[in-house]
């Protein structure tokens, strides 16, 4: 599949453009350590916090493919999903992303239901995410804390392997950070963030308190 939009991001009266350094974003291998993406709400830019962490997400890209859908109150109307997104597993699915969609009007609901039937057809899932999961706290704050430890590029084995010798048993953050070797905080981050340093992002904000352990 192609990474680029189905149709042109473009800023307009309604709507502003907003950036963000996507790790899962690659049309072709890159040594870049993110891609730049653009998404056309900060809810769709939130929503990238929580695709960059979940650790069953391959690849996701904003504004996929655009269908023509017809039903009972219209006919051959346009639909772009927010997102297309690819698991680990093989499934495939797009993704609505809204405010609250108990707010949406019949029409454009049923248009929804129309498109996934298509989805489903072409072998996608189909389903939406509302504000109030994608904006649920202290666990959005946690991820954009992180993001910027993300890297494509980086394969953080090594420094795992010295870290779990130094510091066997960690119980908290500040175990980690006061480690023999001298591994400074963004070290421990990038292996926070690479799955090999393992806490609950959705408890409490991220500090030296927070209990931390090594992946198994």
């Amino acid at each position: 599949m192609s990474s680029k939009p189905a149709r042109k991001i473009k800023p307009s009266a309604v709507k502003n453009l907003f950036k963000f350094p996507s790790t899962k974003s690659f049309g072709e291998p890159s040594f870049r350590p993110y891609e730049m993406i653009l998404v056309e709400s900060p809810l769709e830019e939130d929503y990238c916090f929580h695709l960059e962490a979940d650790a069953s997400v391959v690849s996701y890209y904003p504004q996929p493919k655009t269908f023509a859908v017809s039903g009972d109150y219209f006919k051959d109307r346009n639909y772009t999903p927010d997102f297309e997104i690819h698991f680990r597993s093989g499934r495939k699915a797009y993704v609505e992303v809204k405010k609250d969609f108990e707010s949406l009007d019949e029409i454009y609901l049923h248009k929804l239901e129309m498109v996934s039937i298509e989805m489903k057809n072409n072998g996608y899932e189909f389903f939406h995410v509302d504000e109030s999961i994608i904006r649920m706290e202290p666990l959005l704050s946690n991820l954009r804390k992180l993001q910027r430890y993300r890297d494509h590029t980086n394969n953080n084995e090594g420094f795992f392997t010295l870290l779990r010798k130094s510091v066997p048993a960690p119980r908290t953050l500040n175990d980690l950070i006061n480690n023999p070797l001298g591994l400074r905080l963004n070290t421990i981050y990038t292996l926070i963030v690479s799955g090999y340093v393992v806490i609950d992002l959705s408890k409490d904000l991220l500090t030296v308190n927070t209990s931390v352990r090594y992946a198994k």
